[in-house]
């Protein structure tokens, strides 16, 4: 098996070279260098023109979770270039870097869950997650780590990308493009010399998820997102055949969303809008009912412990971060509920 424990050392440089003699396009301005103590970048080393390619990843350098799960237990890989492979598994962070960063190995879980409500939703999912993740091997939670903090989505599977996941994230940035060839990433903005660029991904998420999928507060985050089946609602029988079956579960005469709702830059999804439009006779009854759901999600978290938490300071607490991004999701909820309320739908 591969040493998964021990923190690899690589020449970014020559796994630059491998990866373009795999097929790989990687723009000749671009490097890699230390952005944050614990973490890498991409920067550019000269001016970049708006709508370059910067990297361009075929799909047959795709990694799939079985093709990694073979590479790390030395089974027989069915890949490209297992050169191309090596090198980027030494890109990787280690299963002990994990151990010291990231949350799902905190030692004291019900601190973290004691910041919920007993019995909210938020609170069973979380807990789900540390019971699940405790029950893995090193090998298994290794694995699991690697493709929570670093897939991306491709046809409905999760890949990791390499090359792709070092660029680092920011929150409004482009999306990769994808095609049938594989994927690509341009600019959408003039980079100057040194200048580090970044991509947006997972934008259908609130910043509870995203922090528990990636273990980091994502700068200037502005989206709220309400869970599938996060509220139930009475409706007339006599409506229920106007109402999108592809939207909404129906139980009885109760619904509820089928779908997570996700509000964007805190603006009301279109889709919602009209679905809840066809239950509810106007503007000021859909408000009401909307600011109502935003409450519901704020209530999840047990305001008093988490401020009383932050009021102590101690940021070098493993916890400090998840609270602060709990009390960010609080801050958007209640600007989301002020806009509705001073501005409307």
């Amino acid at each position: 098996m591969k040493n998964i424990y021990e923190n690899k050392n690589l020449n970014f440089e020559t796994f630059f070279n491998i990866a373009r003699k795999s097929g790989v396009y990687i723009n000749k301005k671009i490097y890699v260098r230390q952005s944050s103590k614990f973490n890498n970048g991409i920067f550019v080393n000269e001016g970049v023109d708006i709508n370059q390619n910067l990297i361009s990843l075929p799909r047959k350098l795709f990694i799939s979770k079985k093709t990694f799960t073979d590479f790390l237990l030395d089974k027989k890989v069915n890949y490209e270039n297992l050169e191309f492979l090596r090198n980027y598994f030494f890109s990787l962070p280690s299963l002990e870097y994990f151990k010291k960063n990231n949350i799902f190995f905190l030692e004291k879980k019900n601190y973290l869950l004691n910041f919920f409500i007993e019995q909210s939703p938020t609170r069973i999912r979380i807990n789900h997650f540390f019971e699940k993740f405790n029950k893995l091997s090193d090998l298994e939670k290794y694995i699991a780590l690697i493709f929570k903090t670093r897939s991306f989505k491709y046809e409905n599977n999760q890949y990791l990308f390499p090359i792709v996941d070092l660029i680092n994230y920011k929150y409004g940035e482009p999306l990769a493009i994808y095609n049938q060839a594989g994927m690509l990433f341009e600019n959408k903005k003039i980079l100057k010399s040194n200048d580090e660029f970044y991509q947006g991904y997972d934008y259908e998420t609130n910043i509870v998820s995203f922090y528990l999928n990636y273990n980091f507060i994502p700068e200037n985050f502005n989206t709220i997102s309400i869970p599938a089946n996060f509220f139930y609602l009475d409706i007339p029988k006599k409506i229920r055949h106007i109402l999108n079956e592809n939207y909404w579960n129906f139980t009885n005469n109760k619904l509820s969303n089928k779908k997570q709702i996700v509000f964007f830059n805190l603006n009301l999804p279109l889709e919602f809008k009209l679905e809840i439009a066809k239950i509810f006779p106007n503007n000021s009854e859909i408000k009401k009912f909307v600011i109502s759901i935003l409450q519901m999600l704020k209530n999840e978290i047990d305001q008093i412990k988490l401020f009383e938490f932050l009021q102590q300071g101690d940021s070098k607490s493993a916890l400090y971060p998840f609270a602060k991004t709990l009390h960010i999701n609080v801050i958007k909820i209640d600007q989301m509920i002020e806009n509705l309320e001073k501005i409307g739908l």
